[in-house]
């Protein structure tokens, strides 16, 4: 027993290199990448580069009045009468009359060309008409012009010493035309890193090289290697993705498995001015992978001591594909070069440049934010997640017809400056598909591959629909500074599916798609949250509307079950009144909220992916896991699908909260039923579709499909302005 102690011991010895996370790996580099030094370029070879300083106008544009237009330049008090024409200005050729002319003359000019000293409007020439007697031309306006009509004058583009462009900036080709116009000739940026770049590995071949190691001597075939030997695809991949980095780059070649060649091949990247290097394979647990022991000097040559010395913070990163990838730095007596050794995987080797290598190139390169950008997508389909580490999974975009601005300008006009959190679900954002088997070997998954899903460690999966994080690598996104959004934290799945036991929803969760539900991530006892740890938000649950259906699309439509099929009354649009209504209640709430309560009620919306009672009570339960209030917006005939919905999507009752919300609206629909509509009558006599109940802590209601404002007033104002348990006083 003693001995197999001790054997276990050894096994569980800790690991030279422990396991680093991503994001301290990262900061980790960002924090040893120095921004270089400042450097004047021509603006024209400055492409790519970051201004180094601000940027001013030395002169202002136009430096002279010039005309808007083709038309007569004439004075305004002139005008409306009959001029004479006195001359020409024209583009590079201004009239030549310096000083002042009589009145009533005009002088013809076209769009651009300087406005004489005496004109101060300028007549379109459609605006004329042209009178002739023997030489002399006159033109007759009809109408008064203002002083400097159809002018711009002096600066009014560009202001004299006015900021053009500021540090921090990107040079593309709009600002270079704004330097052209200006006359700027050169630029300060700050210098390109000089990136160098080697493979490792006996059995690579170099593709592109010249000869041909089967002997073959067609030239227009692909050279075929010998047995056990591969192309080489990492450098070649790594030097354009660096030079598309910006970098100016060195080919160090293909190094074979030998610690004396990584050695003078690492030395002689130092000796000829690199800033970074990369190098690829050599990095792993082999035993001809040496990059981390000639780092670190551990190799004589011929009894002299190894000429590289470096340090090395970090050798393996928590983080799928590239957990071999190692950072450290080779300090000289001028400067210190940063060294990357990427897994030899192409895979891993492309995505962790993207992920360190790069943030470390726009770092130096004196970019404000080095990280690439993040923005938020929904899964196109379920994703197994890995059992032990964080993966970056490539995927390409769908983005849908309409976007968040579209929506958010559509709230913005109804509701004003109400507190309102973005929060449309998935229906605005981009679906992100897989590139397919995620191997790291397997190279075409990066074909196409514009971003990095964050997926967290499993086990369990990511459903479909689910909001994730993605790192943007391809695009020209990367530029906008306001393109970097917080990180998603997905919802996770358990690997087991849904059953028809699954808790209360049963079979029902098991076929309704949507919003998947995570019984152990609020339901359950253990770790449900309590009252006041929630974030005061109101979500509004709501569903795509689907036009009403005729008699026969009805009755077939009985047929299906209920968790596959579609809503089937003509007021599924209400769902913005509900989101309206509630931010007016949250905006009045706010106003007159007690100052002893912290914080302010936010409204934040989700789509389930139907109006069934089903897929709105699944909706639900999941809503109620980040919000106090969920309000569902109404779905079938009076309502009778979303009240269904929070009967079945709710553990307790609310007793009296139902009540109140259907006296708020009571004075609408009461009366004699001879005076109400079918549609009226139908409402009063089905409840108007209300109901109450609660879920993890959460009140969940049904609002109405009319008078939504007044009985989410009715029914849940008062509660905003208290204690989350004092609330069932509030309505009992």
């Amino acid at each position: 027993a003693f001995a197999r102690a001790r054997v276990g011991d050894a096994a569980m010895a800790p690991h030279r290199y422990p396991m680093t996370s991503m994001p301290e790996a990262i900061d980790m580099v960002l924090s040893r990448a120095p921004v270089l030094p400042m450097e004047s370029v021509p603006f024209r070879d400055a492409i790519g580069r970051v201004l180094a300083s601000d940027v001013f106008s030395p002169r202002p544009h136009p430096p002279f009045p010039a005309s808007i237009m083709d038309g007569y330049a004439v004075r305004s008090v002139d005008c409306p009468g009959t001029l004479r024409v006195v001359g020409a200005s024209r583009a590079g050729a201004p009239h030549d009359t310096h000083g002042s002319v009589e009145s009533g003359t005009a002088v013809y000019i076209t769009t651009g060309a300087p406005v004489p000293c005496w004109a101060d409007a300028v007549v379109p020439v459609e605006r004329i008409v042209t009178l002739k007697e023997n030489t002399n031309v006159q033109i007759k306006v009809d109408a008064s012009y203002k002083p400097w009509t159809n002018v711009r004058t002096v600066g009014s583009d560009i202001a004299l010493h006015e900021t053009l462009l500021f540090s921090g900036d990107v040079i593309g080709p709009h600002e270079l035309g704004i330097a052209a116009l200006a006359g700027i000739r050169n630029a300060e940026t700050h210098a390109s890193p000089r990136l160098a770049v080697l493979s490792t590995g006996d059995e690579l071949v170099d593709p592109f090289s010249f000869g041909d190691v089967s002997g073959d001597d067609d030239e227009n075939e692909p050279k075929r290697v010998a047995s056990g030997s591969i192309y080489d695809a990492n450098r070649h991949m790594l030097l354009a993705m660096a030079v598309e980095a910006g970098c100016v780059t060195t080919d160090l070649g293909i190094v074979k498995d030998d610690p004396l060649a990584l050695a003078c091949a690492i030395q002689n990247a130092v000796a000829t001015g690199a800033d970074i290097i990369v190098a690829s394979g050599g990095v792993s647990e082999g035993d001809k992978d040496y990059l981390k022991q000639v780092l670190l000097g551990e190799f004589s040559f011929d009894g002299q001591p190894d000429t590289v010395k470096g340090a090395i913070h970090f050798g393996r990163v928590l983080m799928k594909p590239g957990k071999p990838l190692t950072f450290g730095e080779i300090k000289t007596n001028t400067k210190t070069v940063l060294l990357f050794g990427l897994p030899g995987n192409p895979v891993s080797a492309a995505v962790t440049f993207a992920l360190c290598v790069k943030p470390a190139v726009r770092r130096m390169s004196g970019y404000l934010n080095p990280h690439p950008p993040r923005i938020h997508a929904v899964l196109g389909h379920d994703i197994v997640l890995d059992h032990e580490r964080p993966e970056y999974h490539r995927a390409v975009l769908h983005w849908p017809e309409g976007t968040v601005r579209d929506v958010q300008d559509k709230v913005d006009m109804t509701l004003g400056n109400c507190p309102y959190q973005v929060n449309l679900g998935t229906e605005n954002l981009p679906t992100a598909i897989s590139t397919g088997r995620q191997i790291s070997s397997r190279l075409t998954s990066m074909k196409g591959a514009e971003v990095l899903l964050e997926l967290p460690k499993g086990p369990g999966f990511c459903g479909k629909d689910t909001r994730v994080s993605a790192l943007l690598i391809r695009g020209e996104l990367g530029v906008s500074r306001e393109m970097h959004m917080g990180r998603v934290r997905p919802v996770v799945t358990p690997a087991a599916a849904p059953t028809a036991n699954h808790g209360v929803l049963g079979a029902a969760v098991a076929k309704t798609a949507g919003v998947t539900r995570n019984d152990s991530s609020c339901d359950s006892g253990k770790t449900r949250r309590r009252h006041g740890e929630k974030p005061k938000v109101i979500t509004v649950v709501m569903h795509e509307m689907v036009p009403a259906l005729n008699v026969d699309e009805l009755l077939e439509e009985s047929t299906i079950p209920d968790g596959e099929r579609r809503v089937t009354d003509d007021g599924n649009d209400d769902g913005f009144a509900v989101l309206s209504a509630a931010i007016r209640v949250v905006a009045e709430s706010n106003e007159t909220s007690n100052s002893n309560i912290e914080g302010t009620w936010q409204v934040s919306q989700v789509f389930a992916e139907s109006g069934t009672s089903a897929s709105l009570a699944t909706t639900i339960r999941h809503a109620a896991c980040t919000s106090q209030i969920v309000l569902v917006a109404p779905s079938g005939p009076a309502g009778v699908s979303s009240q269904a919905a929070v009967v079945v999507g709710t553990d307790l009752g609310f007793p009296g909260l139902a009540d109140r919300m259907w006296h708020g609206i009571e004075g609408v629909v009461s009366g004699d039923d001879k005076e109400l509509n079918l549609k009226e009558l139908a409402d009063k006599h089905a409840g108007a579709g209300v109901g109450a109940g609660q879920v993890a802590g959460c009140v969940v209601l049904s609002v109405p499909p009319r008078n939504a404002y007044h009985a989410i007033k009715s029914g849940v104002q008062r509660m905003l302005v208290v204690p989350r348990e004092k609330w069932e006083g509030l309505v009992l």
